[in-house]
């Protein structure tokens, strides 16, 4: 399954294949190629494979010699940009546990979030004061190791916003928002920070209330991932206190995206919502 495979991502791999289809398309052999770069046979294959990332004075030399028009120029660029922002390494990466990395690398990627969580806030919403608290609490993570956690999770939350965002949405459980984490001020402000996220148009946060009753799942946290590519599939990760486990496979990825579609059916709309976190925030004063 791509979630679990290590290699090239995929914003990498898509400006590798039109690179190799102008190639072709132009019947430029790689040879060519390697005497117009001064590279070897095996650069050109990996970046035609998206195992790197050309460089952007090669991409330029590269469309130049195979005479692509201003669309085709662009649209390459473009790919290039987005593949060298996006597809950096989350910072403080090797401070999360080793099973969280693959997951945190995925979500990079991905064009789509959709997380189901009956315990906390999910991490890129959280406030850091929050994270902090709920990284202190956490007996799988090292006293030591608090702040490094916190910063990584904070620095993940920059998926929401820029060119290209990440689209976010949750279904929180009303438990989420009445359980009082790191003190009255702390989720005063944690909750502040729900209706203002609520309000960008990537972002979709509704609350199951206790009301609801029993939805789908009721085991834990679920988080599904979608992708740009159409032929990329749904990824689904459950998250645990050791790490987490994906979910391969594709029936049991296919119930979980419909157990995702009854949670959003069965809780409160947005503003219904968003009505229910202001009343909490009333509750706290």
């Amino acid at each position: 399954m791509a979630a679990t495979q290590s290699g090239p991502t995929k914003r990498k791999r898509r400006l590798g294949q039109l690179l190799r289809s102008l190639r072709e398309e132009r019947e430029i052999s790689v040879d060519a190629v390697m005497e117009r770069l001064h590279c070897s046979d095996a650069t050109v294959s990996r970046f035609e494979t998206g195992k790197v990332l050309i460089k952007h004075s090669d991409l330029e030399i590269l469309l130049a010699f195979y005479t692509v028009d201003d669309e085709i120029r662009t649209r390459a660029l473009d790919m290039w940009e987005d593949a060298a922002q996006r597809g950096k390494q989350p910072e403080f990466l090797n401070a999360l546990p080793r099973k969280f990395r693959s997951y945190v690398k995925l979500e990079a990627e991905a064009s789509r979030g959709l997380f189901l969580q009956p315990l906390l806030v999910p991490g890129l919403l959280q406030t850091e004061p929050y994270s902090h608290a709920v990284h202190t609490a956490d007996q799988f993570v090292a006293p030591e190791g608090v702040d490094k956690s916190v910063a990584a999770r904070v620095s993940r939350q920059r998926l929401l916003t820029g060119r290209d965002p990440l689209h976010l949405h949750a279904v929180i459980d009303e438990a989420v928002i009445r359980r009082v984490i790191g003190g009255p001020d702390i989720m005063r402000e944690q909750l502040q920070r729900l209706l203002e996220l609520g309000e960008w148009p990537n972002v979709t946060i509704q609350v199951l209330p206790f009301g609801a009753g029993a939805i789908g799942t009721m085991s834990g946290p679920v988080t599904i991932l979608e992708f740009p590519d159409p032929e990329d599939p749904p990824n689904v990760y459950l998250e645990h206190p050791a790490g987490g486990e994906w979910v391969e496979d594709p029936d049991a990825v296919s119930g979980f995206m419909s157990v995702f579609d009854g949670a959003v059916a069965a809780a409160l709309s947005a503003s219904e919502s968003a009505a229910l976190i202001s009343a909490a925030i009333a509750d706290l004063a």
